[in-house]
């Protein structure tokens, strides 16, 4: 209005002692740079069409143990939990219903029910040698899977419908050490399998016991990220931290020890040697696998781990199993390390521990090896069809496999990784990136999993010498090299009849 009067005003002659124009305000919103957040997950798409439907089929899933909030199988990997305020296990009975809603699917989770492990393994085979079709696929673990050599009876899942082994949700490295001849995928592994991170090995060290033997505990941790967390290293402070706390001249229980092993070490030796990062296979251009260890670091890793198993002062030798009373010991403070696995941070006893201890990988064999190698332990679970399952339901089982991977990856692998690992069960920051080390470094061993394809070589040859403290590696291997790859031959030969 004032625009249009102003030169009325000028035209009669009327002199304009003040400006009159009114200040518009700019009502155009201003521009804002936005950049997506690179962690942010929830829009990444998976390889599962929009829109996709199967009508309300279900999908049957067995899985090892007792459907029960207190089998790490059934809430981490299977089932979850239904609001008992643990984030994780909630994310995965959330993320069930995203897929079966998604979908238009119902997951039917189904316990093998309660038994020790020979009796899990002896039902896994009997089910799958009777052809039954009670089963779409099977989530259990490696001794009752693997080990019992069953691979003849289960699907292919290289080409299954959906699946993008591509995706981040994937793991491949996990995936092809278990394929017999490398192009194969029997077993499978990926985002679904929380409980395969909680069955990574790593040592625990008490902090209380390590500054009253040796000052500042957070030194431990930059020995690891300068490279020289070694078992040499171990072995030094396990003698040095060793103290005769009852006074009875005698080392025994009561006594401070610097580490400790379980009964018959078959928990913390196979960790040990696949931590060395010992060559023991290599494949051909085709996939083929060969058996071939590298001799001379194998005899120095026996030396090493026998030394420590049976030569180094301040180790604690129990005659018990680690769930019978080993990891007890490291939690009522009478042992600075602790070799075992990531799952004992979960319990009670660890959470209440009154001295705080921190969480390291498992040693490397000397400063020379370039990185920390960390075993997920063939007692996490893995995935696999049985022949079983037709075309038709191969294809919902293809979709559910890809849908839930993908849904981990996006809202139940951050709660884990990112909250529950580094927060709830760390108790310092420093742990949490010694776990991010551990994740980035799991590995599957082809010749530990595979035991009935390979003369049990992995066993016989390393394991046993490391435990005994024995060296007669070179005579294993020789005796039993040519067995093994006779026998892995013709287990790749069956597969393929």
């Amino acid at each position: 209005i004032c625009a249009m009067l102003l030169p009325a005003c000028a035209q009669s002659g009327t002199e304009q002692t003040t400006d009159t124009t009114a200040a518009v305000a700019d009502t155009t919103a201003p521009v804002v740079e936005t950049t997506a957040d690179p962690n942010d997950r929830s829009q990444v798409k998976d390889n599962v069409p929009e829109g996709l439907t199967f009508n309300g089929e279900s999908v049957r899933i067995l899985f090892r143990g007792e459907d029960t909030d207190t089998n790490n199988i059934c809430i981490y990997d299977v089932r979850g939990t239904d609001n008992l305020g643990d984030y994780v296990t909630d994310g995965v009975w959330n993320r069930n219903r995203t897929v079966e809603e998604r979908l238009n699917i119902t997951l039917e989770c189904m316990p093998l029910g309660a038994g020790s492990l020979s009796e899990h393994a002896a039902k896994v085979k009997s089910i799958i040698l009777a052809g039954s079709d009670e089963y779409d696929y099977l989530n259990v673990t490696g001794n009752t899977s693997i080990t019992s050599g069953l691979n003849n009876y289960m699907r292919d899942l290289a080409n299954i419908p959906y699946v993008d082994y591509e995706a981040d949700w994937w793991w491949m490295d996990a995936i092809e050490a278990l394929s017999l001849d490398g192009k194969t995928y029997n077993y499978i592994f990926g985002d679904t399998l929380i409980y395969c991170y909680i069955q990574t090995g790593v040592v625990y060290y008490n902090k209380t016991l390590y500054e009253n033997a040796f000052g500042d505990p957070d030194e431990m941790y930059k020995t690891v990220m300068d490279g020289k967390w070694t078992i040499d290293k171990l072995m030094e402070l396990t003698a040095a931290a060793y103290s005769d706390a009852n006074g009875d001249g005698v080392p025994n229980a009561g006594d401070i020890f610097g580490s400790m092993k379980t009964q018959n070490q078959g928990e913390e030796t196979p960790h040990f040697l696949v931590g060395f990062d010992l060559q023991m296979y290599t494949r051909d251009a085709d996939g083929n696998l060969i058996i071939e260890f590298d001799q001379e670091r194998c005899v120095k890793a026996i030396e090493k781990l026998g030394a420590y198993n049976m030569n180094t002062e301040g180790v604690f030798h129990s005659d018990q199993s680690i769930d019978a009373g080993t990891g007890k010991y490291f939690s009522e403070n009478y042992s600075v390390f602790f070799p075992a696995r990531l799952s004992r941070v979960l319990s009670a006893e660890y959470r209440n521990m009154e001295n705080p201890y921190g969480i390291l990988p498992y040693p490397k064999l000397d400063e020379e090896q370039k990185d920390y190698v960390s075993l997920i332990h063939d007692s996490c679970s893995n995935i696999c069809v049985p022949k079983t399952v037709p075309d038709a339901k191969f294809e919902v089982v293809g979709a559910a496999l890809e849908a839930l991977a993908a849904e981990s990856w996006r809202s139940v692998m951050p709660m884990f990784l990112e909250t529950a690992l580094k927060l709830k069960y760390s108790q310092d920051s420093m742990s949490g990136q010694v776990i991010d080390m551990v994740v980035a470094s799991v590995s599957k061993n082809t010749l530990f999993e595979y035991k009935n394809y390979c003369a049990d070589i992995f066993t016989t040859a390393l394991v046993n010498n490391a435990k005994n403290g024995t060296n007669n590696f070179a005579s294993a291997y020789r005796k039993l090299g040519p067995a093994a790859q006779k026998q892995w031959d013709k287990a790749v030969a069956n597969l393929e009849s």
